[in-house]
């Protein structure tokens, strides 16, 4: 009997430590998770553009040095990213957006705090080679955009 009392006990305490797994199946292909929208060219406005770029070295194809942001000297106290949405070329070659991109385009945000859109339409790279290195520049040029939407 006090075997049978000991094996149930020890068969809960074993029981209570199982894992449960549990699986939702959503049904995604009855519901599409995407909306419609239809903007015409006379709902989009364009803002401006402005350009971005850094600069950066590489010594000996191991370390690299960031020089400049957009001209200036970074400032690696405080940083700010733009996280722009892979689109066209740029998804298929896996993106242009390097971190230092990113900081870069944080000044098409400040000149543009009200825009809903970003677009890069040109980027460009300019290679020095020195001795056991090169300096690099990338640039690239933003356009920023604005939706008018029907509620306003």
């Amino acid at each position: 009997m006090r075997n049978i009392l000991k094996l149930i006990v020890l068969t809960f305490i074993l029981s209570s430590c199982s894992v449960t797994n549990s699986h939702v199946i959503d049904n995604a292909f009855l519901k599409p998770d995407f909306s419609y929208v239809e903007l015409k060219l006379s709902d989009i406005q364009e803002l401006g553009e402005t350009e971005v770029s850094y600069e950066y070295s590489r010594y000996l194809f191991v370390g690299t040095r960031v020089i400049s942001i957009n001209g200036e000297r970074p400032d690696n106290s405080e940083k700010h990213y733009v996280n722009l949405p892979p689109t066209g070329v740029f998804s298929a070659i896996g993106g242009f957006f390097e971190p230092n991109m990113k900081r870069a385009l944080y000044k098409a945000y400040l000149e543009y705090p009200n825009a809903d859109s970003f677009k890069v339409t040109t980027t460009n790279v300019e290679t020095h080679r020195m001795f056991l290195g090169r300096k690099i520049k990338k640039s690239a040029t933003v356009k920023a955009f604005k939706y008018k939407y029907a509620g306003k």
